[in-house]
């Protein structure tokens, strides 16, 4: 009898392993060979852009050709991918490709109701880049742009009435302006998702991750909440500087201190930093290392030579050594915009190369972001092994979190002492490490409740629980989650959601979140295994990890990144970290000797934590 029983539970174990399908074989095979040739297409007019500007009018026709090339093809793949989806054939391969065929989004509208989502989403973003701002004092003089000219301002300003004026004028000229737009909208997302077989609006906007709505949000609360007591120590650090520098009537106790003055600054630490611009820095007379001085004091002095300096930094770490001939067919492009000069790896999917351009700008910012270039190229490669349709990244900018954890590992002040861009042994001393860390939370720890914040109002919008220009809600959640409140009372007469989006009305921010919180769960994780950090040690803490020359961090890195998204991100996080989730712990650990001097700072000073929300005087 047990016998029979064995042969029944073989025959079921075959029959549940599904085969590939002949069928559907020939038609993924031609939808991955001709989506190549069409991304091709779009890659190379993308590079032209970037070489040429991005107004070049060839470039931008290669691009409009292209994408309605791609928009007439996926029509055509939708209905035939649907069909193979209804019959539930082929391997898992085979499934996995038919799950990751791109889809219409907005094109599946009508025509009246696509003509309106574009027109409205290109006024908006009109609207936002665009829109001038009158001066200060000057109302005929009204052709100031947000940045640089405004954002220069207000930088530099001592006048508080002065900041004050733009903060509101940015949000009067950009907020109710766009006002109706913006809710209208958010129901053609609504009828977008709808169309495209979601009937919950909140699951298609977080389809990237291939998680229902509740479960997306419910692992963005879960980050919020691991970061909430270190983002509370910080917050009440900063309210206390504010304080001091504007006084208690403009910056109270125990309530969400103004964000036209917290915006100024945290916004000095996304410039080249000075420390004489923090009244409380936690050891000023240790200052700030000048990276950008050491790369030329060292000969780091052109783009060629960064770029063999980090090749050889990932050949250390068991990757293959980048070939002559990348570099000599690299091109660079222009260098009279800093926020535009980047270098950036081209990835082909037809072509058997991979183009590199550079930016001719030698300083600390394009140093490491060779590291996140280079990083990229490698991803690319690793990925080719796959079919077209599973080529690209689990999530949105997950690429994006590897780049930056080896350029965190790079800007180790144990790694830039063995450049010999740190000469001094006073850089890997605590009170250094600690100015240094507090430049970086302040890029970090604040920006993720602000993407927080976007992403959530615009969820409980698509979910039906608040109106789309319900600008209370809006604050109610600015203050609990950022501690930041608005000079004045702001009302539903006015709209200040659009002031706040940072690029396009429908981009995404969880990906941001995801994205940064990951790149310090990767270098806890590399730096562990490599025993280069040991928890409770301050000789191996995390944020002196230096990675050079851990070879054996390539093998896996390599395997980890071949898989593309032929399997969902928690596979790939499985096997990158050895576990599936982005979480939170590697950032804390990262800030920890932070998050402990601002506790005692805090302490000493009596500095007030938290705060609570009853209205404005």
């Amino acid at each position: 009898m047990w016998k029979l029983l064995l042969v029944w539970a073989i025959c079921g174990f075959v029959q549940a392993v599904a085969s590939p399908d002949p069928t559907l074989a020939d038609f993924l095979a031609a939808a991955n060979q001709q989506l190549a040739a069409i991304y091709d297409q779009s890659v190379l007019a993308q590079l032209q852009s970037e070489l040429r500007g991005p107004n070049d009018v060839v470039a931008l026709l290669e691009l409009e050709i292209a994408d309605e090339k791609l928009l007439n093809y996926v029509k055509t793949l939708t209905r035939r991918a649907a069909k193979f989806k209804r019959l539930q054939l082929g391997d898992a391969s085979q499934k996995r490709q038919l799950a990751r065929m791109p889809q219409l989004g907005y094109e599946a509208l009508n025509a009246m109701e696509l003509s309106q989502v574009y027109a409205m989403a290109s006024s908006m973003g009109d609207s936002y880049r665009n829109v001038k701002l009158c001066a200060y004092k000057q109302p005929g003089n009204c052709t100031l742009r947000l940045i640089p000219e405004v954002q220069a301002i207000v930088q530099q300003s001592r006048d508080l009435d002065e900041i004050e004026y733009y903060w509101f004028e940015w949000r009067q000229r950009t907020g109710l302006a766009t006002r109706g737009p913006f809710v209208a909208f958010m129901e053609l997302y609504k009828k977008t998702a709808q169309v495209n077989g979601y009937p919950r609006a909140e699951d298609y906007w977080f389809r990237s991750l291939e998680k229902s709505g509740t479960q997306s949000l419910a692992l963005l609360d879960r980050l919020m909440a691991g970061l909430r007591p270190l983002f509370l120590q910080f917050h009440a650090h900063v309210r206390g500087s504010l304080r001091k520098m504007h006084g208690e009537r403009l910056v109270p106790r125990g309530k969400p201190y103004p964000q036209h003055l917290a915006e100024v600054f945290i916004g000095n630490a996304f410039r080249r930093v000075r420390a004489e611009w923090y009244v409380d820095l936690p050891s000023p007379e240790t200052g700030l290392a000048n990276i950008t001085q050491d790369l030329h004091r060292r000969g780091l002095s052109t783009t060629q030579r960064v770029f063999w300096n980090v090749a050889e930094y990932f050949r250390g770490l068991g990757l293959p050594l980048l070939e002559s001939d990348l570099w000599t067919n690299a091109q660079s492009v222009a260098a009279d915009d800093d926020d535009r000069c980047w270098h950036k790896v081209w990835r082909y999917y037809t072509l058997p190369r991979t183009n590199l351009t550079y930016c001719p700008l030698n300083d600390e910012e394009r140093f490491f972001n060779m590291f996140e270039a280079q990083s990229d190229l490698y991803y690319y490669r690793a990925a080719s092994g796959q079919p077209t349709l599973l080529r690209d990244e689990p999530f949105p900018n997950f690429s994006d979190a590897i780049g930056k954890c080896f350029s965190l590992a790079a800007s180790s002040p144990r790694y830039l002492q063995k450049l010999g861009l740190l000469q001094e042994g006073k850089w890997l001393e605590l009170p250094a490490r600690l100015n240094r860390l507090y430049v970086q939370g302040l890029r970090v720890v604040f920006l993720l409740p602000v993407f927080y914040v976007l992403d959530r109002y615009r969820v409980e919008v698509l979910s039906g629980h608040i109106r789309a220009d319900d600008n209370e809600a809006y604050w109610r959640l600015t203050e609990h989650y950022t501690g930041a409140a608005a000079p004045r009372k702001r009302t539903n007469e006015q709209f200040d959601v659009p002031a706040k989006m940072l690029m396009e009305v429908d981009d995404q921010y969880f990906s941001n979140i995801l994205s940064i919180v990951l790149q310090f769960q990767l270098l806890k994780h590399y730096c562990t295994k490599t025993q280069q950090f040991e928890k409770d040690n301050p000789r191996k803490a995390l944020d002196l990890c230096d990675l050079s020359d851990q070879r054996q961090i390539g093998a896996s890195l390599q395997r980890a990144i071949s898989l593309g998204s032929s399997v969902p991100y928690s596979g790939v996080l499985q096997e990158m970290a050895g576990e599936p989730e982005v979480n939170i712990d590697g950032l804390l650990t990262y800030f920890k000797p932070l998050h402990d001097w601002l506790v005692q700072q805090n302490q000493l000073k009596g500095l007030d934590v938290g705060w609570a929300y009853d209205g404005w005087s």
